[in-house]
């Protein structure tokens, strides 16, 4: 290769060397995409208005309406146990017996003490009208007649204590006492407890402010009360109010209320503790978006909702919370379409776009009966 053909060779590629690596950069380097006009996606739903019921919620703990504890009324040995503990009773049923020969003893003997009496006072009676014995000696023999009849009663009493019965139907607890052991009316431990179970109450309380509200509802057809365990999950049980305390607690500024229920099942016990659900009345157009589309804000709760492509905040007064949804009081009128899951980087007039189909919140809620 001669020397001019090498200084045109190299001047050549002094020229194109630039040009074609830019070329070849702009080629392997990916195109910048400007992401300011992109819309965020985001989940949206409607707010809608529905009958929702107006809820009080409170912490209460069953108690049975009538709990009855076995005395005996006689001393005397226990004899024998008719009943399981913790078995069920009925009235009537037969519990306890306790040693009847002593007082089977004082019967016989009150009664023949009493026929014996009666009869000299009737004697007395047939000579008296003959003069024969003063008016004051029959007298005294009608009296003694009597003091033995009533001793002959009181010794009928006393053999039927010896036989011990369910005063109330429910269920027994622990047996305190074994037979074999001698028992007394001045024993401290009772013999039994029996507690009524069907039907059964749940006492609780509500703030002193809602007691007007209470007392408005319960004069109409009656508050329904729902019971359930005390995690909020799964219904235990549906009754109605039944009691409102006649004063308010003036160490906690609360008033008790009872609720009765059928307790069919004895899934309600004594002494458990559930949630209780008083259901006052239903508001027949309610506006409603879920708990989640609710954001806490300095100047109180706000939602966002999408208006013509981009997000907009609205306040807003949340009146109570029902499940997962939030009964409105103010700031949204219906059909809004609400952000339910509010992303971090959201912000008032950015433009957003729905991720998927619209949905709207379920048109029935689940409201307890009324009764």
């Amino acid at each position: 290769m001669s020397r001019r053909t090498r200084i045109f060779l190299g001047g050549l590629v002094l020229l194109l060397g630039p040009a074609l690596f830019f070329r070849f950069a702009s080629i392997s380097r990916p195109e910048r995409i400007d992401h300011k006009d992109e819309a965020l996606a985001v989940e949206v739903i409607a707010a809608r208005v529905q009958p929702m019921p107006v809820l009080l919620q409170s912490v209460g703990q069953v108690v049975s309406q009538h709990t009855v504890q076995i005395r005996p009324q006689i001393s005397g040995m226990l004899k024998q146990v008719f009943f399981k503990e913790g078995q069920s009773v009925s009235k009537g049923q037969r519990l306890f017996q306790i040693e009847p020969a002593p007082f089977e003893a004082a019967l016989a003997s009150a009664k023949a003490a009493s026929e014996n009496t009666k009869g000299n006072a009737d004697r007395l009676e047939a000579i008296a009208k003959k003069g024969y014995v003063t008016q004051q000696d029959y007298l005294n023999a009608r009296a003694l007649a009597d003091q033995a009849e009533s001793a002959y009663l009181q010794a009928q009493i006393n053999l039927s204590y010896a036989d011990i019965r369910a005063p109330i139907g429910g269920r027994t607890g622990s047996v305190t006492i074994k037979s074999g052991n001698i028992v007394s009316p001045a024993d401290a431990a009772q013999l039994v407890t029996i507690n009524e179970m069907q039907p059964i109450l749940v006492q609780f309380s509500v703030p002193q402010q809602f007691l007007g509200r209470v007392r408005q509802y319960q004069v109409r057809p009656g508050i329904s009360v729902s019971i359930a365990d005390d995690k909020g999950v799964g219904k235990l049980d549906e009754g109605a109010l039944v009691f409102i305390d006649n004063a308010v607690n003036t160490s906690t500024g609360t008033v008790t209320l009872k609720a009765q229920m059928p307790n069919d099942h004895e899934q309600l016990w004594p002494g458990q503790y559930v949630d209780v659900s008083m259901q006052l009345t239903v508001e027949p157009k309610a506006v409603v978006v879920p708990q989640a589309a609710i954001q806490a804000g300095q100047n109180g709760n706000y939602v966002y909702v999408m208006a013509q492509g981009k997000a907009e905040s609205r306040d807003v007064t949340v009146d109570r919370q029902v499940g997962d949804l939030a009964v409105l009081a103010a700031g949204l009128a219906g059909n809004e379409q609400v952000i339910v899951k509010v992303p971090r980087n959201l912000r008032s007039g950015m433009k957003i776009a729905p991720a998927a189909a619209v949905t709207s919140l379920p048109a029935e809620v689940t409201l307890p009966a009324s009764r």
